[in-house]
């Protein structure tokens, strides 16, 4: 059953629901999508504690108990000033994310960041970050930030050239795990085939930390065959890993 925990986080503190054991020696922190809370992945908090993982599930800023009604105006938004609201939550959000992986790390814990949709663009935020968690494991997410909106009728952003695909070097050596659907009409699997097939080169001494799994007949809502073997392939890598 999950149970709720704050995190004092330089600044903050973070509300959490979380799962298993606190004093298991790893954590994985699973990040939400766009206009849900940490309520939403209560199955997977169960998912992983009945496989013998310690998991936390937060909120992203704006979302959960982090109401503040910005997602009002988010959702009457569109193009351009949609996705750079967006772009805001998820570098929020990886900053934050990018605490609470270090504070568990000096906790003596292997960390682990997951997300899905939104919170997978937040976990691929993370692998520019200073403090890596050590799998980053994003569903249903692209690590190329520009807008496919309107495309070429502005100058590229800062923002929306922050993302991990213009930065691979960056990139190693995070260990990855991600997965898409190929039929995904929210977000494209293209960015992500790409970047998977860019970093071989960077990877070809551990080919074994770079895992791209693609499941060619899913929408963004994947058919839950596919989103079972997904999560059954990311618990076993879990596990290669010593989580």
């Amino acid at each position: 059953m999950a149970f709720p925990r704050i995190f004092h986080l330089p600044g903050f503190d973070l509300e959490t629901l979380c799962a298993g054991d606190q004093n298991h020696h790893s954590a994985v922190i699973v990040l939400h999508g766009l206009n849900v809370s940490k309520e939403v992945q209560l199955p997977e908090l169960e998912r992983l504690r009945s496989a013998g993982f310690f998991a936390i599930a937060v909120d992203a800023p704006h979302h959960g108990s982090r109401n503040d009604g910005l997602l009002e105006l988010f959702n009457q938004l569109e193009g351009h000033e949609r996705h750079h609201l967006l772009l805001s939550i998820v570098l929020q959000h990886a900053s934050e994310i990018s605490q609470l992986v270090k504070q568990l790390r000096e906790s003596g814990k292997k960390v682990c960041v997951t997300g899905i949709s939104m919170g997978g663009h937040v976990a691929f935020a993370l692998s520019r970050m200073a403090d890596k968690p050590d799998l980053i494991a994003p569903f249903l997410a692209t690590p190329d930030f520009r807008t496919r909106e309107a495309a070429g009728q502005l100058p590229v952003s800062p923002g929306e050239s922050c993302g991990p695909a213009d930065y691979l070097d960056q990139v190693f050596p995070a260990s990855l795990f991600m997965v898409n659907a190929g039929i995904d009409t929210v977000v494209s699997p293209v960015a992500t085939r790409q970047f998977a097939e860019s970093l071989k080169p960077y990877y070809a001494s551990c080919p074994e930390k770079l895992e791209y799994n693609e499941y060619p007949m899913s929408e963004h809502m994947m058919r839950p065959a596919d989103w079972f073997d997904a999560w059954e392939k990311f618990i076993a890598r879990l596990q290669r890993e010593g989580f």
